[in-house]
């Protein structure tokens, strides 16, 4: 055996003691902050330490240890340790998912099967919770793990913190926007603006049929609402002109917007915001999407309003800022249906 060979299999040796596969598979994507993203059903191990314990998650996920934490309005509850994922479901992990199964549960918007081109690293959009429970439950049989979708108190958990904060950065939005240029920790309906107003202000636009404008023909910059509220982004990062629902008129309501939704939304790569990650090191638990949850509560926003749905979370590219807390902000959904605006991203018991 000569010297290559004999460093080569101390390595591996190293690597099986320390809990992570020797034989790891291709990553699939990647994601904004250049971290890899592996197949969904990969036995890639880490190990973290919890007192006298030590404990395997999947590579792609991180540890929130046992302990009480704050819910909601201060109220303090009590969960055991899990793993969440780092990152959204992507794209590419959501086909893997179709291929491996056949489950019929392809997204609106992929055409032809596949999903928007330059989008592999996207998260998943147009998924309903029974098609998230369904990839769950694929991971499940092929691993070994007790894979599912987070109750709303662990996601709260891991969003807020040890600190409790209301975002998973601090107490507050912290966006800035200023000479045309947006500073932000998240993607939410600011980002979407700025983009629109810096590089759409030549397009023609038409407004839906429903709109009480429709017919009717202008620039990006000059949409308004019912009001008059006119396209803009304020000074702290909040959006004006994004929609009126009386009259059905904003940004919302015009052809642009439409043929964004027909494309996916205005979503970005998983992992684009570093500043954005949680203090357990989660990514986009502000923004992106909405992700569902498998706790239920009567919603109290939206059209789901008085409806008993499913709690989402965490904002998306299509709301406000106060949107992206990582509180419950009456957000929910049925849970049969798929949205624009929401994702999923998954759990596991160790």
């Amino acid at each position: 055996m000569n010297l290559r060979t004999r460093h080569s299999l101390h390595a591996i040796a190293h690597l099986i003691l320390a809990g992570v596969s020797a034989w790891a598979a291709d990553p699939i994507a990647k994601a904004g902050n250049g971290m890899p993203i592996m197949p969904p059903t990969d036995t890639t191990t880490a190990v973290v330490k919890e007192g006298d314990k030590t404990i395997q998650i999947p590579e792609g996920m991180v540890y929130v240890p046992a302990g009480s934490f704050t819910f909601g309005q201060g109220e303090m509850r009590e969960l055991p340790g899990y793993a969440i994922a780092r990152f959204e479901v992507t794209n590419a992990e959501y086909k893997a998912f179709l291929e491996a199964t056949g489950h019929r549960g392809t997204p609106r918007h992929w055409k032809g099967g596949m999903h928007p081109e330059g989008k592999a690293a996207h998260p998943v959009l147009f998924v309903s919770l029974v098609d998230a429970e369904a990839y769950c439950a694929w991971i499940s049989k092929e691993t070994g793990r007790k894979i599912r979708v987070p109750t709303a108190e662990e996601w709260e958990k891991a969003a807020r913190g040890p600190k409790a904060f209301l975002y998973p950065w601090g107490n507050d939005k912290d966006s800035r926007f200023s000479n045309g240029r947006l500073q932000t920790h998240f993607n939410y309906n600011a980002v979407c603006a700025a983009y629109m107003l810096d590089k759409e202000v030549k397009t023609v636009t038409w407004y839906v049929e429903k709109s009480q404008e429709a017919g009717k023909q202008g620039r990006v910059e000059d949409i308004m609402t019912g009001n008059g509220q006119v396209f803009s982004i304020t000074s702290d990062g909040g959006v004006n002109g994004w929609i009126d629902h009386n009259t059905n008129t904003g940004f919302v309501n015009t052809q642009i917007y439409r043929d964004l939704v027909e494309n996916g939304g205005f979503t970005t790569a998983v992992g684009t915001y570093e500043s954005g990650r949680s203090a357990y090191g989660c990514y986009d638990m502000a923004g992106n999407v909405y992700e569902w949850t498998s706790s239920v509560i009567v919603a109290t926003n939206g059209a789901e309003r008085g409806k008993e749905v499913n709690d989402v979370r965490g904002g998306s590219w299509y709301s406000t800022g106060r949107s992206g807390q990582s509180l419950c902000t009456g957000e929910g959904r049925n849970r049969n249906g798929g949205y624009h605006s929401v994702g999923f991203r998954i759990a596991m018991t160790p």
